[in-house]
């Protein structure tokens, strides 16, 4: 990192560096207008009058941000009324004890904008108005996006002009030529194709603006013009490196640094490698490039993840867990793509070329490139447990065999995830209520469709119902087919009396149960079973199934950056895990409180099998624990990358890894002064854990360790 971009980055730390919003007084007139057209209008004179900032620092400019006075970027939802109104009923507030409103993310289509520039989607627009020329709300929806193009075009051009205002104030001629080469620059993209690495750089910035989430790809948009410049001479190693790094340090920047979630990972997220269309391992050297410009960064995000494939080779891997073990900001996780590409196959009926687009977006959700992760709702699938136990006890109690029982909660299962996506398109329903017209350009679909992508304008986009309560689930089965059906140590009736009493009273019972449990994570036949049979279930069900825009809905385990999990929990009597009333669930895929006995191996096979019909490749993770030892000694170090590969090798879908003591973690909840920079892996994401609210802590401190 060289002193420039080390400046810009200890800046963006500690100071805001995007200008302070411009306010606008909108004419009233306005009222009279389509929405889409006052939107489109607003945009424009917004824009506008916006201040160009040009740090001495700065190669790459255009940086903004909206302030809500119009519906503007649809991941922040600035401006966006009705989300504003569902979030004031819904977020965070527990409905029917089973679902909590929730956050989307998404992600533009830069490579788009990189290799046909706005101009292109101006020429989309007009075949688009052919298409829908009898339509007048489809064609005042195209006319805003016409609309917001020039406008987009106008600001590029109030940088330009800004940057040879800034030149002929400058006395240094490096800087002027510098500054004039930005100005014209500004003047190609993002109107025209991006010609050079620089100009692809410079049109996704200026374009992030709309969309400020996820981008995407950026192993594969940037390539092309990235391979050019390298080969011709155009382009070096070291510039190449600096203009990401800025990149990666203005888009931390977009965060402000005294925002609450100013330090968590999860504000943006890309990803790298993976198989192309061509059913190779994309992992290149700018891939490379990219993991080096970002550790050498001294920020939280963006945060990546590898997208590991059966063909990528073993020192990808260990170079990029290298990079985790040595990242003390923990922006580093893995996926497999063998799983989720097969779940976007069978479950969601795409074709390869269509699936191997996937990204990452947000803490752990899939999306695609210029699409959107359209779900928001979280449930608590132990629910229909508890009413299975406890509100029909009578018909528990007559079960002859656990099948018949199981057959009993399955049918409580499928109401419950029946209910769930009624509130996924109750929510979405109330979302749809707004228009946007400053993201709906860059997302695929929206034009073609002339609707939002509030409205359902978008295409493969992806639909996930993330479940609390998951591994309480399939350990509650377990424990009632081992304990009351398989060795008839107590019966139904006895178990339900202790869970009635929350296990006062019954104290021996929930001991025997603890210890001698068949709790999943052990690579026991019994307990992964009852994972595959339950996850079985859940593809059953939701199989042929869609949200209100005809998405296919899949499952995920994750909890973003509230505790949704102690929520779920504090509402949910005892369980028959040994779990107690109120008690917290735990995340992911994983297991806490040392359930998982025996070791990592066994862990991450169970793990790696639990989900045989890939419906729970949706917003899932799997959080791993290792001692601060595993990782520090190289020949332990090399046995942890061999493990992580042949679990991905057996179907495993996620990891994310932490190495930081349990003594350490306590230590820090009391006396948070002396670890201000002490950060972990969360649900998808990473953060400062003294930053974090106490519940998230608890999980954090009782996943099991593991020793390899």
């Amino acid at each position: 990192m060289n002193s420039r971009i080390a400046r810009l980055a200890h800046y963006v730390n500690h100071n805001d560096i995007y200008p302070p919003c411009v306010k606008v007084d909108y004419s009233p007139a306005d009222e009279t207008l389509p929405e889409p057209i006052r939107i489109a209008k607003r945009l424009r004179e917004y824009l506008l009058a916006q201040t160009v900032r040009i740090d001495d620092d700065m190669e790459l400019i255009g940086h903004f941000r909206f302030d809500g006075s119009f519906p503007a970027d649809v991941f922040h939802r600035s401006g966006h009324k009705a989300f504003a109104a569902m979030a004031g009923a819904y977020y965070r507030k527990p409905q029917e004890d089973l679902v909590i409103f929730e956050w989307q993310h998404s992600n533009a289509n830069f490579e788009r904008v990189i290799t046909q520039g706005l101009i292109g989607h101006r020429r989309e627009i007009a075949q688009a108005r052919a298409v829908h020329r009898d339509n007048p709300d489809a064609l005042y929806f195209l006319s805003a996006l016409d609309m917001t193009c020039q406008s987009i075009g106008e600001w590029a051009e109030k940088c330009a002009l800004a940057c040879l205002q800034k030149a002929r104030d400058c006395a240094d001629p490096q800087r002027q030529a510098r500054l004039r080469t930005m100005a014209a620059t500004c003047r190609r993209v993002p109107m025209y194709p991006a010609r050079n690495f620089a100009e692809a750089v410079q049109a996704v910035f200026i374009c992030f603006a709309f969309l400020p989430d996820s981008i995407g790809l950026p192993d594969r948009y940037l390539r092309p013009l990235y391979d050019q410049g390298i080969a011709d001479g155009s382009l070096s190693r070291d510039h190449a490196k600096e203009l990401l790094q800025e990149l990666f340090t203005m888009i931390k920047g977009h965060t402000p640094h005294t925002n609450s979630n100013a330090d968590k990972g999860g504000e943006s997220h890309f990803v790298i490698g993976g198989y192309n269309e061509q059913r190779q391992d994309n992992f290149s050297d700018l891939s490379r490039l990219i993991l080096e410009a970002l550790m050498e960064l001294p920020h939280t995000c963006p945060q990546l993840s590898l997208r590991w494939t059966p063909d990528t080779p073993r020192e990808v891997l260990y170079t990029v867990l290298d990079c985790e073990r040595k990242d003390k900001y923990k922006r580093i996780a893995i996926v497999n793509d063998a799983p989720r590409i097969a779940s976007f196959m069978n479950n969601a009926g795409m074709t390869f070329a269509e699936a191997c687009q996937y990204i990452m977006v947000g803490c752990n959700e899939p999306a695609f490139q210029g699409s959107i992760n359209f779900s928001g709702a979280t449930g608590n699938v132990a629910r229909c447990l508890v009413r299975t136990l406890f509100d029909r006890s009578d018909d528990c109690c007559a079960c002859a065999s656990f099948d018949d029982f199981y057959q009993l909660y399955e049918t409580e299962l499928f109401k419950d995830l029946d209910l769930l996506i009624y509130y996924v398109n109750l929510f979405n329903a109330g979302r749809a209520k707004d228009v946007n017209v400053a993201s709906s350009l860059f997302i695929d679909g929206c034009i073609a469709k002339a609707r939002s992508v509030t409205q359902g304008g978008f295409t493969r986009a992806r639909v996930c119902n993330t479940l609390m309560g998951y591994m309480c689930s399939i350990d509650s089965l377990a424990i009632i087919k081992q304990f009351v059906y398989d060795e008839k140590c107590v019966t139904m009736a006895q178990l339900l009396a202790a869970l009635r009493d929350n296990w006062q009273g019954h104290e021996d019972l929930r001991a025997e149960i603890l210890n001698r449990g068949r709790f999943f994570g052990n690579d026991d036949e019994h307990s992964d079973a009852i994972a595959q049979r339950f996850t079985t279930s859940l593809h059953r069900f939701v199989k042929g199934r869609t949200d209100m825009f005809g998405t296919p809905i899949n499952y995920g385990n994750l909890a973003g950056y509230h505790p949704h999990y102690a929520t779920f929990g504090a509402l949910t009597p005892a369980t028959p895990d040994g779990r107690f009333a109120g008690a917290p669930f735990n995340v992911g895929s994983g297991q806490n409180d040392g359930k998982d006995r025996n070791g990592p191996t066994a862990l991450l096979s169970s793990v790696a099998r639990m989900d045989p019909t890939g419906i729970m490749c949706g917003s899932s993770v799997f959080n791993l624990m290792v001692t601060h030892d595993t990782v520090s000694n190289d020949e332990s170090f090399a046995k942890l990358v061999a493990m992580i590969e042949t679990y991905f090798r057996m179907g495993g879908l996620h990891i994310q890894l932490n190495h930081v003591s349990k003594e350490e973690l306590m230590d820090a909840r009391k006396a948070p002064e002396k670890y201000p920079a002490l950060r972990v892996r969360v649900s998808g994401f990473s953060a400062t854990f003294t930053r974090l609210d106490e519940r998230i802590q608890d999980d954090v401190i009782h996943r099991t360790t593991q020793k390899l």
